[in-house]
């Protein structure tokens, strides 16, 4: 196991900052939404999954991918309003109702 751990920590650290980075929130999954439609950002994907492993980029589409991804953030974050929605099951009227 150890050996997999070593050849493959890399893809382990960026799947884990992603998903730190993007599930932790609505607006950030819209965020993560609007970056995977970038064709730099596909392009990415296929190489990595193709070659098991995170392949280098060119540096400035990195940058610009970085730039892209912060105003992707902020903008899903800008058009969030209030509190989360809850998600509940069954009809919550009725629940108040026979409490």
């Amino acid at each position: 196991l150890s050996k997999w751990d070593r050849k493959y920590w890399t893809t382990y650290k960026v799947l884990d900052i992603l998903q730190k980075v993007f599930y932790r929130s609505n607006p950030a999954r819209e965020a993560f939404v609007e970056m995977c439609k970038d064709d730099y950002v596909q392009s990415m994907t296929f190489d990595s999954y193709l070659y098991k492993r995170v392949v280098p980029g060119n540096p400035v589409d990195d940058v610009k991918l970085l730039v892209n991804t912060v105003a992707s953030l902020v903008r899903a974050n800008a058009l969030r309003t209030g509190e989360a929605a809850s998600v509940t099951f069954g009809n919550r009227e009725k629940e108040t109702v026979n409490a």
